[in-house]
């Protein structure tokens, strides 16, 4: 009974782990990773560099988010109430009926507490602090669960494009990403740390950067 709960509540945990990371990580390190031969990074590089395969890397992680919660919710339901109810019947505070309802009602308090704790909030903020090491822990499940998933996913995604289409909201407007001549000096860091460029080459951009700011000013 422990075990099946804490399956259902690990597979929460990896699916929410997987998106946030995902969505988070940044494809400047991957790519550099990649370049360095992490075959982890070479297999998620192609999803966080094309929004529709992002999409559909999402969309796995909630479905996966959503059947782990039905499921755990069913369980409680079915297995752990039932267990319960018989106990709190034998205490003479309750009848079977009330007994029952009670049991419901107090397994899944528990369960949606843990849940939340240890399946949300927990792997969301873990996630949020080490991004790219996260989603390269992640992908390979998810790689397997987008297969296994995939009527479902197809079928959401239709689904919401249709919505899009219905309300005439462009399914692709904002899409470009905008760098501000910070980030851009952020990435050029990054990237000579990582080995991709040499010293004369982040100092030659940087005074590229630092050149364009005093002209504009």
């Amino acid at each position: 009974m422990t075990v099946a709960v804490i399956l259902m509540i690990a597979a929460n945990a990896l699916y929410v782990a997987a998106e946030f990371a995902t969505v988070s990580a940044r494809k400047s390190r991957l790519n550099q990773m990649a370049v360095s031969g992490n075959r982890l990074a070479k297999m998620l590089l192609p999803v966080v560099e094309d929004k529709d395969a992002l999409d559909h890397y999402v969309a796995a992680c909630q479905v996966g988010i959503t059947l782990s919660s039905l499921v755990l919710g069913a369980y409680g339901q079915n297995v752990i109430a039932v267990a319960l109810a018989p106990l709190l019947a034998e205490w003479g505070f309750f009848g079977d009926v009330v007994a029952f309802s009670v049991a419901t009602t107090l397994v899944l308090i528990v369960l949606t507490t843990l849940q939340v704790m240890l399946g949300e909030l927990l792997p969301k903020s873990i996630a949020l602090q080490n991004p790219e090491r996260l989603a390269l822990l992640t992908v390979v499940p998810l790689r397997w669960s987008q297969l296994l998933f995939r009527p479902l996913i197809w079928l959401l995604n239709g689904s919401g494009n249709l919505i899009l289409k219905v309300f005439n909201i462009d399914f692709h407007e904002g899409e470009e990403s905008v760098h501000s001549p910070e980030e851009i000096e952020l990435l050029v860091s990054e990237s000579h740390e990582g080995g991709v460029l040499d010293v004369q080459e982040q100092q030659l951009l940087r005074n590229a950067l630092h050149l364009r700011q005093l002209i504009a000013r």
